[in-house]
């Protein structure tokens, strides 16, 4: 089968929003012909790459607005690449894929949504506009689309427009992938630990993952002069539109004197080795941009334990898992009792029993043969 997938990002070589749908097609190109349509976001990347058997073809655009891109020039890419393909992936939330999907329907292909989360932008009027706009496209995409593949039921269930689409929307958890940790980076971090307590985050450095909150919360803790709080993940200009909130975050470690590094892009290897080094990992999302917090189900299967948000989608994990502790959003107190108190038990929310089940909960076959039976299906 010949498969066409657009999304405005995509990022082959680092973690980012694609990093679900990077798997789910590195296997689908096993059997399938896979060609991925995004923008030239990052213009020291070329026009047209090859990585996992998938062809990446980067279009090119006028400007952008916020994080999304006008490009006139992507309608002939769409025309040429829609007649080619037998169905068409669309990863949401995006705007540009709206005329896609229209070319789609015209040309009678079969059309899939992967549905990521609905985006919440806070700020002024403007702000709010492109917001409004996004989220209109990405609704009329998924009308057009034949499934709509979802993390969760319990996060789209607080999306009252799912209730005229849930006749078409399946559910399957996110492809966690067990990985051998890098040794050598592994010990490199855990000499550079020695006996102090580490607290990790991983993930982009963006406004809504709350991340003002938990430093809030570090600088209540007792165990604050032994703490330091590792961020994996890219961070800065290398987040679209999120470097002011980067600076923001710098400020407050610097205000409140948390000690901290940022690692940066990790490998795969080198997450699971961060992963297995910190002493927790917390996810203190803040809106329903987050829907699910893939990092923390990871974190779960490398034996490590983790505080997240009470958001729908994101406290699924721990309640699958039992390997946390759930805190309402933003609760500043209740984050920093939730760290003290998988500290000083951390072997109630991480032991052998409960890895085993976070690794069976995890299987990615299951997610495989999950795609395997949509794309016989259609």
């Amino acid at each position: 089968m010949k498969i066409l997938f657009f999304s405005p990002y995509f990022y082959p070589y680092t973690s980012g929003v694609t990093t679900y749908p990077l798997k789910i097609l590195s296997y689908l190109a096993k059997k399938n012909k896979i060609t991925v349509l995004t923008f030239h976001h990052d213009h020291k990347l070329s026009n047209q790459v090859t990585h996992n058997q998938i062809t990446i073809n980067r279009m090119p655009y006028l400007f952008k607005i916020s994080k999304g891109f006008i490009s006139p020039q992507s309608l002939i890419y769409f025309l040429k690449y829609t007649k080619l393909t037998d169905l068409i992936i669309l990863n949401q939330p995006n705007f540009e894929g709206l005329f896609l999907a229209l070319i789609g329907k015209m040309f009678r292909k079969k059309i899939i949504s992967i549905f990521h989360c609905q985006v919440f932008l806070e700020g002024n009027l403007i702000t709010k506009i492109i917001n409004s706009v996004l989220n209109i496209s990405m609704k009329i995409q998924l009308n057009l689309s034949d499934k709509i593949v979802v993390y969760t039921k319990d996060y789209i269930s607080s999306l009252p427009y799912f209730e005229k689409l849930k006749n078409k929307t399946l559910e399957v958890l996110p492809p966690i992938e067990k990985v051998e940790e890098d040794k050598i980076f592994l010990n490199k971090l855990l000499i550079q630990k020695n006996k102090n307590i580490w607290i990790g985050y991983a993930g982009r450095i963006s406004s809504e993952k709350g991340i003002e909150y938990l430093l809030q919360s570090i600088k209540r803790l007792k165990y604050k002069k032994n703490i330091k709080l590792i961020f994996a993940g890219p961070y800065g200009k290398n987040v679209a539109g999120e470097n002011n909130y980067y600076n923001k975050i710098i400020k407050l470690l610097k205000e409140y004197g948390i000690k901290h590094f940022f690692l940066g892009n990790l490998t795969s290897e080198q997450l699971f080795a961060f992963y297995k080094t910190i002493d927790l990992l917390v996810l203190p999302s803040i809106n329903q941009t987050e829907a699910f917090g893939m990092v923390q189900a990871e974190a779960m299967i490398a034996g490590t334990p983790v505080i997240a948000s009470n958001l729908p989608g994101v406290r699924i994990s721990i309640r699958l898992t039992k390997m946390g502790i759930i805190v309402e959003p933003k609760d500043i107190k209740q984050i920093s009792v939730a760290i003290n108190k998988v500290l000083e038990n951390k072997n109630k929310y991480s032991n052998h029993d409960l890895v085993e089940k976070a690794k069976k909960i995890f299987d990615i076959r299951k997610i495989y043969q999950f795609y395997d039976q949509l794309l016989t299906s259609l």
